[in-house]
């Protein structure tokens, strides 16, 4: 998968945990588990700084940080640099 519908899935997860995180998931911190989930599976281990969600137990401060997107464009450069040793290729 390109970069950009990782980045629009990530954008999308930094929205619904901006809007509806804090009443959406009974369960405390399973907003920040289904994030790390999908950032993984996207992004590798930089997904793990999600976790950091985590340190807000309020879920009030963390929805106005938008780590998904953050880790998002962190990865982009390892995309870029990969597009361009296989084009070097």
């Amino acid at each position: 998968m390109s970069w950009w519908p990782k980045f629009f899935i990530a954008l999308f997860i930094d929205f619904l945990d901006m809007t509806v995180g804090r009443l959406l998931f009974v369960i405390p911190f399973s907003g920040e588990i289904i994030g790390v989930a999908v950032g993984y599976a996207m992004f590798g281990k930089k997904a793990f700084f999600y976790a950091l969600e985590a340190i807000d137990p309020t879920e009030q401060i963390d929805g106005f940080i938008p780590t998904a997107t953050l880790i998002a464009l962190a990865a982009k450069a390892d995309h870029d640099q990969k597009l361009q040793l296989a084009k070097a290729r």
